[in-house]
Parts: C-alpha cells; structure tokens; sequence
C-alpha cells in the first residue's frame, strides 16, 4: 500500500510538472497553428506579437493569450489596418492545444482588449472586411479542421470601432465600447444575454447629427444559429437619459440581411427632450419643471443589400410644452416639435428629413422655423426658413449662462433659403436662392473675447439679392468704432459647410486701437520687480475669413504708435493678411507699405516692404523701437529722413516685430544740416578727439546709404558726407547690443595743418597745397553709449609725407628739366650753360660768368637726395598737433 501511494505521488508529481512545463513547449505550435488557419480563411496579413500559452489561469481550458493581433489589409486598401488589438485572450479544451492542423479548435471563451477596428467603404463601393479568402469560399465547409466556436462567454472592452462610406459620405464612430455576451453558442437555439455601453459620433455629409452621445444596450437575444435569426426579447436601450424599447429581429439570409424593428420612448414626458442633450451640457439640469409631451418612435423594417436599406419612419413631437429652470424668473413656452425622417422606398436617396415645424416663445418673442432636407445621401437639397424676434436680455432670464457673459440687443429674423449641397461646395452661388433680412440692433457683448464691452448699433443683412448685402455694420469697443458694408458671397456655406466667410467689404473707422483686440490674461511679476505685469494672449487673423477690405481708418493705434489717414486694400484668407498700396500719415510724413502678416502657425511671421517719406527724426526714432535699436545715431539727428525698407521676420503676440529674428535690407536718405551736441556719445567723442572738426560744420543731407539687417545686426555699406570742405566715407557695422565695428576715412585738406605745417608747406606751390589732402583713418569700437575712437595715425604720418616727397621730387624733375633747356640755348648762343642750372636749382638768378662745375654731369640735378625723414618727423608733429590741439587745449 505504501508502495501503491509512493507511486502515486510520483504521478501527480509528473502531471504537475507536465502542466506547467507544457505550454512553454507547445505554445510555439499553437501560435503558428493560429496564425496558419487564420491566414488560410483570410485574405489579409496577419501578425501578433508575443503568444503566452497558461494551462492555469483559465482551468480546466488552456488560455491563449496574443498581444498586438493585426489584420492588414491587401490591395485595394493596402497597408491600411482593419483590426488591431492589444490583448487577445482565447479559452479553448485543453486537449484540444495537441491538435494539428487539420483537427478543429473549439473556441469556449474569447475576449478582446482595447480594439480598434476600422470599416471603410471605398468610392468604387468596395469594403475593406471582405478579406474571406476566395479559396477556402470555393471550398465546401470542413468541419474537421479549423476553428470552431463553442463560445460560452466573450468580452470586448475599451475599444473602438468605426464605418467610414466615402460616396454616401457616412461615417459612424462608436468609442469606449464595452460589450459582453453570455450564452451557448454550441447550441442550435438559445438566448444570449448582453450589456453593451458606447458613445457614438455620426455624420452625413460632413453635418454631425450625433457628437458623443453615451448609448446603452441591455438586451436578451434569442438566437437561432441554423436560421441565422437573432431575435430581440427583454431589453433596454439609453441614449444619454432617454429611454427606449425595442421590439423586432434580424434575419441573416444569403444575399440580404432582413430587418424588422420597432422602437419607442415608454415615456412622453417633455424631460425626454432634455435627456437626449449629451450629459456635458446636462449637469444645470436640476430642478427644471416642464409641461407637455415629448414622443419618440419610429420603425425599420425591410431588406439591407448592396442596393437597398431598409424603409423608415422615425418620428419626434412636441405639442405646447414648456420649461423653466429653477432659479431664473422667464419660462420658455409655447414650444412645438415635428420631425420625421422618412424612407418609402428602400432606395438610399430617396431618404428624407422634414422638420414640418418647430417654435417656441421666450417671453413675448416667439421664433419659428421649418426645413426639408431631400437627398440625404447624394447631394443634399435644403429648402428652409426661420422667422421671429428675439430680445437677447431675455436669454439670461430664461436660461444659464456663464457667468462672465452678458448679452443684449434686439435679433429680428424673416429669412428664408433654397440650396443644394453641391453648389455651395462648388461655390456656384448663382444657383442658391434666398431671400429676407435679418438686423440686430443695440446688441451688447460682455466677456472675455474682448476686453471691453463689444456694442453693436445696427448690423443689417438683406438677402433678397443675387448676392447678399451686409447693408449697415456699425459697432465700437474700448477706443475703437467700425462701420462696414459690402457683398457676402457664401453666407450658407459659412454657416453649414464650415466654410471661410467669403466677401467684399468696406471698412471705415474714426478710430481704430488694435489693443481693443487682445485679451487681457495672467500677471506675471520678474524676480527683480515688485509690481505684476500683464501679458496678453495672441491676437489671431480670423481663420474663417476669407474676405477682401477696402480699409479707410482715421486713426491707428498700433504698439504705442498713432497713424494717421490709413487707407488702403487687404486681403484676409487662411489666417494671414495681405497689404497692398497701404498709405498712412505718420511722424510728420508718410509711410506707405505693402507685404503680409500671417498667424496661421505657433509663431506669427511677416514680410513688408515699407516706403517712407519725409518722417521727422527725432519723432520716428522715438517712436520705432526698429529705429531705437537699428539706427541709434538717429537720436542725434534733426530734420527728415526718406527711406525704404524690405524686412520680414518673426512677430510678438501683439504682432510687434522680433528684432532679432528680422532680415532684409534698406535704402536711407537723410535730409538735414542739424545735430544735437550731447545726444550721441559717439559723435561728442569724434568732435572731442579731431581739433579741426565742429558738429555743426557736419553736412549730411542728401546723404544716401544701403543698410542690411541680418543675425541681429546692422551692416552699413560705405556712404559720404562732408564736413565744411572735409570728405568723409565711413561704413561697418553693429549690433542689437550696439557693438560696434565702424572705420571711417576723413581726407583732410593741408590748409586744416595751421601754422605747424607752415615751415614744411612753406617750399610748395600754392597750387600744390590747394590740392593737397591727407587721408586720416579712423575705427569705432565699443557702443554707441561708450564708443572707441581709434586715429590710425602711422598711416596718415606715412601718406603726408610720401605726398610731400613726391611733390618735391616732381618740382625738382621739373627745374632739371628747365635748367637742360637753358644749357641748351647756352651752347647755341655761345654760353656756359652750367651756372644757369646752379642758379635755378637754388632758386638763384642764373649768372653768365659762373663756371664752376663745368665738369659736373648735367642730369645730376634729378638725382639729388630728398631728405624724406625729416619731412615724417614734421609731417608727424603737424598731425599730432592737429588731432590733439583741442584735448590739449581742454586741459590748459
């Protein structure tokens, strides 16, 4: 006996070992087994990641478990993936884990987590799912290989599925889908019992009729597997709060799938409507007291195939019903609701939704409206009208509104519109018919979209033109008022279509400050400041304008900046504005510019070019901070200046210019005589260390230059200007921190040498000295505020006396030459010819009887020495003298 137990232990022991070694040896074949009979039945790929085989965590089943399982899609959708999902889990007998691959799989549990599933019907009408393999559909059913579903229980959770129709411009998404099922599906008949919960997304042709409303399904489904009949028993169906019931069945047969389903709110209580509002916008809805009814129901029934849908008849009415919400005093009455959305036929287009009517009182305004929507599928057809009045004061009274805004004005309606779809799409407004007028007058916006209050004296629209009037737009905020009119070309398509509003306007304005605009948001306080500083949010070019203005705006306050007379034509489309022949008064001249400004991205760009003519210096430099940091020597300046720039770069949230990011080029011309002595250290600092110059002997009208700005920096090409009779050419370069690296050439006239140069001077011509200059290089380094002066004076010492020496060696050149055609005549005449050279060399009068260096050569008269080292010592000192004489003089 102790022997029988020993063995038995040793039993168990072996079938413990087997248990938890063998999914580590089969679970390789099992997925390769999977993988093979799935990509067998299907025409797809079909990939997964990691399989873990247990033969514990669902026992007595064997549990598969295969992570990141993928469908792809083959041509004509290749690449696209029809279904993912993260965790697959299959529960299946455990013997049946030693199948090979031509014995069935039973399948008893399946659960799918976090799915994505995606449905798409492309425009030649093909599905992406139909991905069964045409070989295995030739094949006759083989029920001794495969899978074989015996499912008993089976999940999806936290997944997503959605149906996409590109022709009939359908599409369907279901999110946070949580389904479950239990049931015997090995059974020819049974009931399965399911819980389902999903929000769903649905449009039609780019309207969304439903936006996240949570749906809920609890239903007993009675299935006949061998019919394919799978028939509805106890159930109960949500949308948002709305309760429903649903009575009927599908029938899956070989070619159609036939529907037979009705439905009905067991409740008619006018709070239905309100529980179909998604629950976001229900959380105010406590307390709010009703009267009246509120019916849903509808069928569907009928044959669902490639050609045909089933038929339909859903309706909503309301028949005087009323609410009022518990803590504001107006009631809104007198409410009516028809609805039907109708098919006849089965064909899709032959759809239809008639909104018969539908109205309602707010106090003593009553608004009303009806609409048919034809074609639904197709191009869609709208024949529509709305009429009534409405004081915007009563809103607050009947209903919540956030506290931060306040509304009022009068809003009067008598419009009416014929239109298809197609023709706003394709912009061919001829074709759309409307007619009527709407005007709002006296209306008030308070709220954080402005940061004043938004006044609105008459706006009017007249829509019984071919194209729509905007007749009176007139409205002030803050320091700004605006009057416009014009055309608007695309009023349906912006409002149905989310198209950009399309037109032709005019714009007039007394006043016009861009700081009404921008909106006021946090205080920020830097760590060295004790006071707070607000920051504004970004003022944003209306995406959905799509317009051209014709601007004529009195007064313009723009970054601390007041422009006068500003005219000229924009363009606004795709959140940029485009500027042409724009002309403004400004600083005591004007400027004209052209270019765009564009806040479409994270950062707001533009590109100008800007002509400016006659501006008063001192006004515009203190004005533009681009002058400011640019061209500081400006502030020294008085009188105008011309100019024209071409920049483009980065914009601020209240579009001022990034000086940093700026590049582009410009042409100055400065018109004036007059500097102000102390405003530009730079200009004292030349003034103090060159004793022959004076600021006010400086000319720089008609000055011309080229500047180019790029990095953050100036570059300055050479340009001239004249101090008295002195010519001056400087150029260079600086930075935004004002470093900078300037030379500057003075070519300065040997009359400026007083009586230092006299004794050196004293043996040239006048004719000589008058065209005499020396050049005399000076550098700037440093900053504007604390400038280096630099006087290359080795150079201009070298280049005064090399021009001294050259004109002496010219002079002599010239008395050789002289004295060899006095030689000459002397020896026609009969004469000693070499004391007449003597005596011009030395500036003697030639005497006849001189014969001493009659054997001297004649041409050693040109070769005699210049003593050059002299002439730089004096050069040297004259040039000391003259560019230190006033600092000397300063310290006497």
């Amino acid at each position: 006996m102790k022997k029988f137990f020993k063995i038995l232990g040793i039993v168990v022991l072996l079938l413990v070992v087997v248990v938890i070694a063998a999914p580590f040896v089969f679970q390789d074949q099992i997925a390769q087994v999977v993988k093979d009979k799935l990509n067998q039945s299907l025409d797809a790929e079909i990939e997964f990641g990691e399989v873990d085989l247990s033969f514990i965590k669902a026992f007595p089943d064997a549990r598969l478990n295969i992570a990141d399982l993928s469908i792809i899609n083959k041509a004509p959708f290749a690449g696209d993936t029809l279904f993912y999902a993260q965790e697959t889990y299959v529960d299946m007998p455990l013997f049946d884990v030693f199948n090979d691959a031509s014995e069935p799989i039973r399948i008893n549990e399946l659960i799918v987590d976090g799915a994505v599933s995606r449905l798409k019907v492309d425009e030649n009408n093909i599905s992406n799912w139909d991905i069964a393999s045409a070989k295995a559909e030739k094949q006759p059913q083989d029920t001794t290989s495969g899978f074989n579903l015996a499912l008993q229980h089976y999940e999806i959770n936290n997944s997503e599925l959605s149906y996409e129709d590109v022709t009939t411009k359908n599409l369907l998404i279901l999110t946070d889908i949580q389904h479950s099922g239990n049931g015997d599906f090995s059974l020819t008949t049974s009931t399965l019992d399911t819980e389902t919960s999903a929000k769903v997304i649905y449009s039609l042709d780019n309207i969304e009729y439903l936006s996240g409303q949570n749906v809920q399904l609890d239903a007993d489904i009675l299935m006949d597997l061998e019919n394919q009949k799978y028939t509805l028993k106890d159930n109960k169906a949500l949308v948002n709060a709305l309760e429903l019931e649903l009575q009927g069945y599908i029938d899956l047969e070989e070619d159609y799938t036939m529907v037979d389903l009705t439905f009905f709110a067991p409740s008619s209580d006018f709070k239905n409507f309100f529980a179909l509002i998604p629950e976001t916008y229900r959380s105010n809805l406590d307390g709010i007291t009703t009267t009246g009814d509120f019916v849903v129901n509808g069928e569907i029934k009928g044959q669902v195939s490639d050609n045909l849908i089933p038929t339909m008849d859903i309706n909503v009415k309301s028949n005087n019903a009323s609410f009022q919400y518990p803590d504001l005093p107006q009631k809104v009455t007198n409410i009516f609701i028809d609805a039907q959305l109708v098919n006849k036929t089965g064909k899709v287009d032959d759809t239809y939704l008639n909104i018969a009517n539908t109205s309602f009182n707010i106090g003593s305004d009553r608004l009303e409206g009806r609409a048919m929507v034809t074609a639904l599928t197709s191009n869609m057809k709208v024949d529509m009208n709305v009429k009534g009045n409405l004081d915007l004061d009563n809103l607050s009274q009947s209903f919540p509104m956030p506290e931060d805004i306040d509304l009022g004005g009068r809003l009067a309606l008598d419009m009416a519109a014929q239109f298809d779809m197609e023709s706003i799409e394709k912009e061919r407004y001829e074709r759309v018919n409307t007619r009527g007028i709407a005007t709002l007058t006296d209306f008030k916006y308070i709220g954080d979209a402005f940061e004043n209050p938004f006044l609105i004296r008459r706006a009017a629209i007249d829509l019984n033109q071919s194209t729509i009037r905007l007749d009176d737009f007139d409205a002030i905020t803050g320091n700004t008022d605006i009057k416009a009119s014009g055309t608007i070309n695309n009023l349906i398509g912006f409002l149905m279509k989310d198209q950009g509003l399309k037109g032709n306007f005019k714009l007039n304005s007394n006043s016009f400050d861009v700081s009404d605009f921008m909106e006021e948001t946090t205080e920020v306080a830097s760590s060295n400041q004790t006071t707070t500083a607000s920051t504004k949010e970004a003022v944003k070019i209306p995406a959905f304008l799509d317009a051209n203005l014709d601007f004529n705006l009195k007064e313009v306050r723009y970054d601390g900046l007041t422009l006068k007379n500003v005219q000229g034509i924009a363009a606004v489309r795709d959140e940029t504005l485009t500027m042409s022949d724009v002309r403004s008064d400004i600083f005591g001249g004007a400027i004209g510019l052209a270019g765009m400004v564009s806040t479409k991205g994270a950062q707001p760009v533009f590109n100008m070019n800007l002509n400016m003519d006659n501006l008063d210096i001192a006004q515009a430099f203190n004005g533009f901070e681009m002058f400011q940091k640019y061209v500081p020597i400006l502030q020294a300046l008085q009188g105008k200046i011309n100019t024209d720039i071409q920049i483009k770069g980065d914009l601020s949230n209240d579009l001022s210019p990034i000086l940093t990011s700026i590049n582009g080029n410009a042409l100055a011309e400065l018109l004036t005589r007059d500097i102000k002595t102390g405003a530009a250290p730079l200009l004292d600092r030349l003034d103090q260390q060159l004793s022959f110059i004076s600021l006010k002997d400086i000319d720089l009208s008609d000055l011309k230059t080229k500047l180019k700005f790029q990095d953050g920096a100036v570059q300055v090409s050479p340009f001239d200007f004249k101090i008295k009779d002195i010519v001056v050419t400087a150029s260079g370069r600086h930075s935004l921190t004002n470093e900078m690296d300037y030379t500057m050439d003075l070519n300065v006239p040997a009359k400026y040498l007083g009586k230092e140069g006299a004794s050196l001077l004293s043996q040239l011509q006048a004719s000589d000295i008058e065209n005499l200059t020396v050049p005399v290089p000076v550098r700037f380094s440093g900053s504007f505020a604390k400038p280096n002066v630099q006087v290359n004076l080795e150079a201009a010492v070298t280049n005064l006396t090399n021009q001294i020496v050259e004109i002496q060696k010219q002079r002599l050149k010239e008395k050789g030459q002289d004295a060899l055609g006095g030689a000459i005549q002397d020896i026609t005449t009969g004469k000693n010819p070499l004391g007449g050279i003597k005596d011009i060399i030395k500036g003697n009068k030639p005497t006849v009887n001189d014969t001493a260096a009659v054997k001297q050569p004649v041409d050693s008269v040109t070769k005699q020495p210049v003593p050059k080292e002299p002439v730089k010592e004096t050069a040297r000192n004259i040039l000391n003298g003259l560019l230190n004489k006033k600092k000397d003089t300063t310290k006497s």
